[in-house]
């Protein structure tokens, strides 16, 4: 069976919800595609495929659809980023300037329909002639750049039999305007002309797509900002020689010199100098941090005094802002729970709305007679204009696509766009002790033997035993024994228990370094001595040779500055913390006590952390899992939302669906705070993206709303949605904590006095 496979498209063309959804079902319609998605405010698609295929069938499906495609799987997520951005910059030319040409139209024709008595005698021949300059600027109108691509859309929907927003615009204006012919020159009666309002609807449609061009742009503005970090030149030296080059020559292992004020080009560690950089679009970070030789820097960032010389170690998709673009590019593809529901309605929106301006039409005839034929026909091109599912498609994706890249620049990487909706209904948070809440650098700070014992050497067998672990607690010792100058051999055999410790074979002896847990897995015991607490609070390791417990070896780790703030502001939001540690009792509850988590477990191996999140689920809890090593994976893709931090193991990031950039848990309580705030927008747009059809259609049927003034109101009901979901950028998240802290406590009461 062939793996699955992701592909990547970026489609144009589409101008509504019903346009991605006939993009999403031609896709579908492609053997060996398992899955697709389409972003309409991205102007993308990512499809799953299950099998080979031709990417050109799934271009050529799109176009068989009516709209256009080009394949970007496999580009630099950067490149297709600033591709993007040139492509959102023609658009929005071509969009100003058929606003302009639609202006420059649109009023000839309000003028010459308002003063056409005044400017024009009463008889017959001059009032015709003048409703004929009025459907000559109008046909203009609708071949011009203004007015032609919106009535070609509707043609195009119509020839493929993808219904969408276009072709309700197309028949409320061909509607206008065979009505409008027909009371000029056969009823001669003005009550059935509607030049103006036909010119209106196009002209404001023009207004609200320049707008909302403009809206889109500042909702990418997060993406642009991350396309335009990396640098376009760079100073490599080869050979010892110094040269300008161009970034795309980079390649690992070259070595890069960065002066001051200048953006690093790549990923890499530093092997010369020392700097201070400013790492605020990458980790939230607000004021510089100090890196020196030895220290491992990220690409986009800036060093804003000193200077580097660093050895690259990762470009293009593969360097920090390259999977960053890459994973709010993913995340922005994907679909909320509610989007879902929405894109369904919206999917058949379209005929629907067809039907009811049918039964207006039929219904005014039916209730007032032939006589009533005018009003019919404004009252049917009113609903076929003001029902707009372009609302309804817009009201979740552009909270998502806004809430992401601002998550993006805050140091917070969603995977997906479910893993955000998952997160804003999180109620408890588990916490990982070692390299979560506290430093993750651990420092040996004693080692106890037993009497007779020589220390040195059994350290030595505890650092060759550990030479290959990639845990902290390892890498301490290893370290320890380097600063004491002992000469570290390589293990014969190697085995790593997650969660427990090391096993190996040394100079021919069976050494066993971790924690008590392993040591009685084992069969070991430990001697009377080892039995009572040790004297530092912090992590103890045991070191047995050939079956017998030798030493043991007590560390020390830092608490993270921002521990116990992140602790307290979930605690304010209603979100509870807890701790789960394979630590011994007394470390895990001084950390405990120091961050204020009052539930905690120590010595829980890996599936101990499993088991403790599948009962809290159980009992109706939403949970997120913190960690950052092998041993969280897998309670990681058990939680429901699961979070790790950048820095940690390779494959907690895989395990887990938001990343965290830098080293501060308070980044645990942005993601909760921007998660709730984004769905309390979303449930806000939907709310009035279906309160306005509700509401707006009714009263076109009714005859209360003229269709120039329904193109007025269908305008601004995306715009809405979109100018909505823009606060998410400027969102205070500290003052978001407390309006959702405000709204539980009056729900609180109200259930109080209920």
């Amino acid at each position: 069976m062939s793996a699955r496979q992701n592909v990547q498209l970026r489609i144009s063309g589409m101008t509504c919800s019903g346009c991605a959804h006939s993009v999403e079902q031609a896709l579908r319609s492609v053997a060996g595609v398992a899955e697709a998605s389409v972003q309409l405010m991205a102007e993308s698609a990512s499809v799953v495929l299950s099998g080979e295929v031709d990417r050109s069938a799934l271009v050529a499906a799109v176009r068989a659809a009516g709209y256009d495609a080009e394949v970007t799987s496999g580009r630099d997520p950067l490149s297709v980023m600033g591709a993007d951005e040139l492509a959102h910059r023609e658009l929005l030319r071509r969009h100003r300037q058929a606003l302009i040409q639609a202006i420059g139209l649109v009023l000839p024709i309000l003028v010459i329909d308002h003063f056409r008595h005044v400017l024009w005698s009463h008889d017959d021949g001059s009032q015709i002639a003048a409703r004929l300059m009025e459907l000559v600027l109008l046909v203009m109108l609708g071949v011009s750049p203004a007015g032609g691509p919106i009535l070609a859309g509707g043609l195009r929907a119509l020839l493929y039999r993808t219904p969408n927003m276009d072709l309700l615009i197309t028949m409320g204006v061909v509607v206008a305007f065979a009505s409008s012919v027909y009371g000029t020159f056969i009823a001669r009666d003005d009550a059935f002309v509607h030049i103006h309002a036909a010119a209106m609807i196009l002209g404001l449609v023009c207004v609200g797509r320049y707008l909302e061009a403009r809206a889109r742009g500042r909702a990418t503005a997060a993406l642009s900002a991350l396309a335009k970090l990396a640098p376009k030149t760079a100073f490599v030296r080869r050979g010892g020689d110094l040269k300008e080059r161009s970034v795309d020559e980079i390649v690992v292992g070259d070595l890069v010199m960065v002066p001051v004020h200048g953006v690093i080009p790549a990923d890499g560690d530093i092997v010369e100098g020392e700097a201070a950089i400013d790492e605020r679009l990458m980790t939230g970070e607000p004021m510089p941090v100090t890196r020196r030789a030895g220290d491992r820097v990220m690409g986009g960032t800036t060093v804003v005094d000193g200077q580097i010389e660093l050895r690259v170690r990762a470009t293009g998709a593969s360097a920090t802002i390259g999977r960053i673009a890459k994973l709010v590019a993913a995340a922005q593809s994907g679909r909320t729970r509610m989007q879902r529901v929405a894109d369904r309605v919206a999917g058949i929106f379209t005929p629907i709305v067809i039907a009811a301006a049918a039964m207006t039409f039929v219904g005014w005839l039916v209730m007032r007679g032939w006589d009533s034929s005018a009003d019919a026909a404004r009252s049917a091109i009113a609903v076929l204009v003001v029902a707009c599912p372009c609302a309804l498609g817009l009201a979740t994706p552009t909270v998502v696509m806004v809430a992401t890249g601002a998550a993006a620049l805050r140091g917070i990487l969603v995977r997906d766009a479910a893993m955000l909706e998952a997160m804003g209904a999180v109620k408890v948070v588990v916490w990982d002790k070692t390299g979560t809440l506290t430093a993750g650098q651990p420092s040996v700070q004693r080692i106890e033997t037993m009497t007779g014992e020589d220390a040195r050497e059994v350290l030595r067998l505890a650092a060759a035993a550990q030479l290959f672990s990639p845990h902290p607690l390892g890498k301490a010792i290893v370290e320890h024994a380097k600063r004491s100058g002992i000469q570290i051999a390589e293990p014969g055999e190697y085995a790593s228990i997650p969660g427990g410790g090391v096993m190996a074979r040394v100079d021919g002896h069976d050494v066993i370094v971790g924690s008590f847990r392993l040591m009685a897995d084992r069969g070991v015991a430990l001697p009377d001595m080892f039995k009572t607490s040790s004297r530092v609070v912090g992590t103890t390791s045991y070191v047995a040779v050939d079956g017998v417990v030798r030493a043991r070896i007590e560390f020390a780790d830092a608490i993270r500055p921002s521990s116990a703030g992140a602790v307290d502001r979930l605690r304010r939001m209603g979100v509870r913390s807890e701790m789960l540690t394979g630590d011994a009792e007394a470390p895990a509850r001084a950390v405990a006590e120091q961050v204020g988590i009052q539930a905690y477990r120590a010595a829980v191996d890996p599936a101990g952390k499993i088991a403790r999140i599948e009962e809290l689920k159980r009992g109706g809890e939403r949970v997120a899992m913190v960690g950052d090593g092998i041993n969280d994976a897998a309670a990681l893709a058990a939680a429901d939302a699961g979070i790790a931090f950048a820095t940690g193991a390779e494959v907690a990031g895989e395990a887990a669906g938001i990343q965290l950039i830098g080293s501060t848990p308070l980044l645990v309580a942005d993601a909760v705070a921007l998660a709730r705030a984004s769905l309390r927008i979303i449930r806000q747009n939907l709310f009035w993206a279906f309160a306005y059809n509700v509401l707006m259609i009714p009263l076109a049927a009714a005859g209360a709303l003229p269709p120039a003034l329904a193109a007025g109101a269908m305008m601004a009901s995306s715009l809405t949605v979109v100018l909505n979901a823009l606060r998410l950028q400027r969102v205070n998240l500290q003052r978001e904590a407390e309006i959702d802290r405000g709204v539980r406590r009056a729900g609180m009461l109200f259930q109080a006095r209920t």
